[in-house]
């Protein structure tokens, strides 16, 4: 299968701050990949790289084999950006944004009917003819992704398209992005701090933490590894007098995590198997019952922004 994006020892420093630090990172074509991370990780600068809108300090990128740095015209006809701000002109009509933006993108077959098309598929039409500073924040951002597919690009970069709007809307946009791909053949990457979100639409996941990507592979694998590294258990005291001496087990080097539910009730992260973990149990006289419980993406996220991988 055919790459749609390729970077290879990437590095973009901004003054003495490293955004991407040596990033090698690859998505086949058509696929929906997941790019999670914390706040200053490097997710946006690294969507405005694969983008064209800023270069990087070193290194190599190819979109679809295309030189993103030396042929970024080439490059713009067929990626598109869409992030938390829209790019759109207020003082205009949704209608005559779609035109703007497929006149800049040299979109020059059934430029009409393409925008009165998207306007449709986004429950837009009714306010095609009303200025974009007065559309809520659901709908500006249903015309900022609508704008990124005037002119149907193959690969569509989504930087937290869902933060901050509605819940219906944010449906709606996951639905589109995933009929994008069966339908148009797309490879959408898109960056979220919602883990279920990430969860519900990509087959595949990458983890930038600190510059670095952690982690890149299909979902199903990461959970599998993970589950092979680390327990999430759920366990429930015979009474509250052991709480006490549950507590005492954040202590412990092979507790990563303890949260108390209730005087009674707790879930525990841990690498230990059954038989290690009894026997803790049994060191700290600690009696009660407890349950695996299935591991989320957030459970492996958090282990891996924590330093733990």
């Amino acid at each position: 299968m055919s790459k749609a994006i390729e970077m290879k020892n990437v590095t973009r420093k901004f003054g003495e701050v490293i955004a991407l630090n040596n990033v090698n990172f690859e998505i086949d074509e058509k696929k929906i990949v997941g790019l999670l991370g914390p706040n200053g990780a490097g997710k946006s600068t690294l969507m405005k790289i694969i983008s064209t809108l800023i270069l990087p300090s070193s290194g190599e990128v190819k979109a679809f084999g295309i030189d993103v740095i030396k042929e970024k015209n080439t490059v713009r006809n067929f990626i598109s950006l869409v992030s938390d701000y829209t790019v759109l002109e207020d003082e205009l009509t949704p209608y005559e944004n779609l035109i703007l933006f497929g006149k800049i993108s040299n979109v020059k077959e059934n430029l009409k009917s393409k925008a009165l098309n998207l306007l449709e598929d986004f429950g837009l039409s009714q306010y095609k003819n009303r200025l974009t500073k007065n559309l809520s924040s659901g709908n500006k951002q249903k015309l900022n992704i609508a704008r990124s597919l005037i002119k149907d690009p193959k690969l569509l970069l989504l930087d937290e398209p869902t933060i901050a709007i509605d819940v219906e809307t944010s449906r709606f946009i996951r639905e589109y992005i995933l009929d994008q791909n069966l339908k148009n053949d797309k490879t959408i990457l898109i960056s979220s701090h919602y883990m279920w979100e990430v969860e519900q639409i990509a087959s595949e996941i990458a983890i930038l933490v600190d510059g670095k990507i952690v982690i890149q592979d299909k979902m199903i694998n990461i959970i599998r590894d993970f589950e092979n590294k680390i327990s999430i258990i759920e366990i429930e005291l015979e009474s509250s007098d052991y709480l006490t001496n549950l507590e005492s087990l954040k202590n412990e080097k092979n507790i990563f995590g303890l949260k108390i539910i209730s005087p009674t009730t707790a879930i525990i992260e841990t690498p230990l198997k059954q038989n290690h973990f009894d026997e803790l149990l049994k060191n700290h006289n600690i009696k009660g019952s407890y349950r695996n419980m299935k591991i989320s993406l957030e459970d492996v996220y958090s282990y891996i922004t924590k330093g733990r991988y």
